[in-house]
């Protein structure tokens, strides 16, 4: 049982997490709605309640044994993750989408949220002057980042795929890939996932990753196919959104040291790429 009221949730964490985030429906529709169209993996769910008078929000779910994608050494199996997000951003039907994602209460990622996320960033900067100074570097050749993540195709997405919210389940050669906690679900570029589920690895195992996900998208790659570069430039720009928001996320918060992240070396790394 998934308690999913804020309140229920760790302190710090509340108080790390942006309001307007903050929505204990989200899960229990993408349960309802969007999770029956997944691929096969997902934990199975049996049922819900969701009452704002007396503010319950539960949602009940098998409990899914294994590891976080995080402790898993067999890089196949990274691999065979990346595979898993695109046949699920490639499932749902063409027509209909607008009210699977009004059903679901999915954030909606638009102009307005990603200037929000900048925004957030710099104030954030604003006492500290050398974070400020790289921040505002990023801030000035930002449009045109918006611009294409706007032009992006949308689509369900999971909108934290980190490996920490990956469960996998390990039986022989098999493996059961489980996404878990999918309170920030949204509807945007299937590429935002990919970035989510490639921070921290080296750009060969990115490409590894990218080639993975690109060759199970239909029209996908051969082994010997070349990553298109426009697909390169959207998951550099879908990486670059990642980074200023956790740069936006919360002014206090830090994330415990073995999820820590380098997040403005990237974005400035990234942002410096793409003006080439």
């Amino acid at each position: 049982m998934k308690d999913l009221d804020s309140e229920a949730m760790a302190e710090s964490a509340r108080r790390a997490r942006p309001e307007f985030l903050n929505e204990p429906r989200r899960e229990i529709q993408v349960y309802r709605w969007i999770l029956p169209y997944a691929p096969p993996g997902t934990a199975t769910w049996y049922g819900a309640i969701a009452n704002p008078t007396i503010r319950r929000y539960w949602l009940f779910l098998e409990r899914v044994d294994g590891l976080e994608l995080q402790h898993v050494g067999a890089f196949s199996i990274w691999e065979g993750t990346a595979r898993w997000i695109a046949r699920f951003h490639r499932s749902f039907p063409p027509t209909g989408i607008a009210r699977l994602v009004r059903n679901s209460r999915l954030l909606v990622y638009d102009e307005a949220f990603y200037w929000l996320w900048l925004a957030r960033a710099r104030q954030f900067a604003a006492r500290r002057p050398m974070v400020r100074r790289l921040v505002d570097r990023i801030a000035r050749h930002y449009a045109p980042v918006v611009k294409r993540l706007a032009s992006m195709p949308r689509t369900p997405i999971h909108g934290e795929f980190y490996p920490c919210n990956i469960m996998i389940r390990r039986r022989g050669h098999q493996a059961r890939v489980c996404p878990v906690d999918w309170e920030t679900a949204a509807f945007g570029p299937g590429l935002i996932d990919l970035a989510s589920l490639t921070t921290g690895w080296s750009q060969r195992k990115q490409r590894a990753l990218m080639r993975a996900y690109r060759a199970a998208l239909p029209g996908g790659l051969t082994r010997s196919t070349r990553i298109p570069n426009d697909f390169s430039v959207d998951f550099d720009c879908c990486r670059l959104h990642l980074a200023v928001r956790m740069l936006g996320w919360s002014e206090a918060w830090e994330p415990p040291p073995h999820h820590a992240h380098n997040w403005l070396a990237d974005a400035v790394q990234i942002a410096d790429r793409l003006q080439r």
